[in-house]
């Protein structure tokens, strides 16, 4: 009889769901209910309306990224690509199912080439987490965090940013990323990566859209936060979430189950605790699943137009 390997990866996976069941075991479910039942629906409908906001452009940014000039079929393309890759990332560790988006292109050169603007619009989304992560303790907001770490938070933000960017401004990083993979076999040695000259221009617009994108991405967080009456502003309400999305990057939960409590709990120490995690909840309700089930729909409904095109 045949042994079964366990697998590692899965058990660690589980293990923010672990850590969530153990959470809720030690709340008062009563309490949580009651707060719950006070949900301002108008908050709810905010926050889903910036999520859609969020979701807008991202794609746009997504399709400048790839496109050049205004081609309805490719918006289709794009679109559906973008929000299809979203859906499924939401609901996986670390948001890798983002990387179907690299997928849709042809070839393994073109691939691993789409694959590098994912690694671009991710690292650029994830220093902006950082940044606003670290500014918080550095500003004084929240007093259960260190000065000394809220700084080294900014220092990894802007690490991020510039790798982000030498992607697309500088092609001998491409070249050098280009020549480490034909070592490793995954390209071709006659294949060069795709490297696009990009006017100032679309370097400024890809910026905008981030920063615009990821501010919806928090006023959907404040919204939520209001939902659940919790009053502490939008740059701490910002920052907790901020530090939560840093740590759900690590590959260990699924849809930030039991990280994103643990650290709400820890940085929003002065609220119930019923409380924070009916906020965590909604967090997970409205940009999680809400999210990813309006990006699934319309991302589709994209790819059908671009085929039908």
């Amino acid at each position: 009889m045949a042994h079964r390997r366990f697998n590692l990866f899965l058990i660690i996976r589980l293990a923010g769901i672990v850590m969530f069941i153990v959470v809720l075991s030690r709340t008062n479910l009563e309490e949580l209910w009651g707060w719950l039942q006070q949900i301002n629906v108008w908050m709810i409908v905010m926050a889903l309306l910036f999520q859609v906001l969020l979701l807008l452009f991202k794609c746009i940014r997504w399709y400048l990224l790839n496109e050049s000039g205004f081609q309805p079929k490719a918006i289709y393309q794009r679109f559906g690509e973008f929000l299809e890759a979203y859906a499924i990332g939401v609901v996986t560790p670390g948001r890798m199912g983002e990387i179907l988006k690299a997928g849709h292109a042809s070839g393994r050169t073109g691939v691993v080439s789409s694959g590098l603007l994912v690694i671009t619009e991710r690292g650029f989304d994830l220093s902006i987490f950082f940044f606003v992560a670290g500014i918080v303790p550095v500003l004084g907001y929240l007093s259960g965090l260190n000065k000394a770490f809220g700084y080294l938070l900014i220092m990894i933000s802007f690490l991020g940013t510039f790798l982000s960017f030498s992607i697309l401004i500088f092609p001998r990083v491409v070249r050098v990323i280009g020549n480490i993979l034909k070592r490793l076999k995954i390209i071709a040695g006659e294949q060069p990566l795709i490297f696009v000259l990009r006017k100032s221009s679309d370097l400024f617009y890809f910026t905008i859209l981030s920063v615009i994108g990821n501010l919806c991405a928090f006023l959907s967080f404040y919204y939520t936060a209001l939902a659940v009456i919790i009053n502490l502003g939008f740059i701490p309400i910002s920052g907790s979430v901020a530090l939560a999305g840093v740590i759900n990057t690590i590959p260990v939960t699924i849809m930030g189950l039991g990280t994103r409590d643990l650290t709400l709990l820890y940085v929003l120490k002065e609220i119930p605790q019923a409380q924070v995690l009916a906020f965590s909840g909604l967090i997970l309700l409205v940009s999680q699943i809400g999210g990813g089930v309006i990006s699934l729909l319309a991302g589709q409904f994209f790819l059908l137009k671009a085929k039908k095109s």
